[in-house]
């Protein structure tokens, strides 16, 4: 690594460690993941893919998720590229540890452009997540529909290293939705009506600064800090949904620290 790239590096996690002092401060919890990628190119513009992936529970205090995933891209032409993927969700709820299956399909539509050392990218990913265990339909849909907006920059300018930064909106698109009377003097609900899967909003956006190390032609390693802010209507009810106990907006802020290696055929 010659020395532009030695001190680029050092100023870009220098700029990585004081945005995680400043978010991390206001976060309300931190976790982390780390995952194995192998990439294997099949011809030219076609590759197939396969990620392991393992999630910590908040304050990393336990395992929060096991996943597998496997998926195909092709590169229409340089400024477009498609893919699509299938991912098993080994999760574990935080407050029981019950274990808690999901099935994944998603499809994704990367447009991108370069401006000297610079990439820019949107990619817009549509994924479908069945839940495969018992759900209280009232409080959360068992197929889950959402889209992921993401807007990435890359430098590409030093030999070894590319570091990045994106933003990504997660919108829900069938989230339960209902109606209700709320009592402010009693703190009870009344007039609960369940209107369908019908609510659509944006529930987490999030940011990350992260740093890409290429070691040679085959292996490479992937550091990242992303911040998340969520916002979740969290709605509780009777499993008949004749009754509502509660209705309230869940706002948490949620620093994460990620570790990846790839590998390339």
């Amino acid at each position: 690594m010659n020395r532009i790239t030695k001190l680029s590096t050092s100023v870009f996690l220098l700029l990585a460690m004081l945005a995680y002092s400043n978010t991390e401060a206001s976060a309300q919890e931190i976790n982390g993941r780390v995952y194995a990628e192998a990439d294997w190119k099949v011809s030219k513009g076609f590759h197939l893919n396969a990620e392991y992936q393992l999630r910590t529970k908040d304050s990393f205090s336990g395992i929060e998720r096991n996943q597998f995933a496997l998926g195909a891209s092709y590169k229409i032409n340089k400024y477009l590229k498609a893919g699509a993927d299938y991912t098993f969700i080994g999760h574990y709820a935080n407050s029981t540890g019950k274990f808690k299956p999901r099935h994944r399909v998603a499809g994704n539509l990367t447009g991108m452009v370069d401006a000297g050392y610079w990439r820019f990218s949107l990619r817009e990913r549509l994924q479908l997540t069945h839940k495969a265990y018992g759900v209280n339909h009232y409080q959360e849909v068992p197929n889950h529909l959402e889209l992921k907006s993401r807007l990435m920059v890359k430098y590409r300018g030093f030999r070894t290293v590319s570091p990045y930064a994106y933003i990504e909106l997660r919108n829900t698109f069938n989230d339960p939705k209902c109606d209700a009377n709320y009592d402010s003097s009693t703190g009870t609900w009344s007039g609960y009506e369940f209107l369908g899967y019908t609510h659509a909003y944006v529930n987490r956006v999030r940011g990350a600064l992260g740093l890409e190390w290429i070691l040679s032609l085959r292996h490479a390693l992937d550091f990242r800090f992303m911040y998340n802010y969520y916002n979740e209507l969290d709605i509780d009810t009777d499993k008949s949904g004749t009754m509502l106990k509660s209705l309230a907006w869940q706002n948490p802020k949620v620093a994460t620290l990620c570790f990846g290696y790839k590998f390339a055929f």
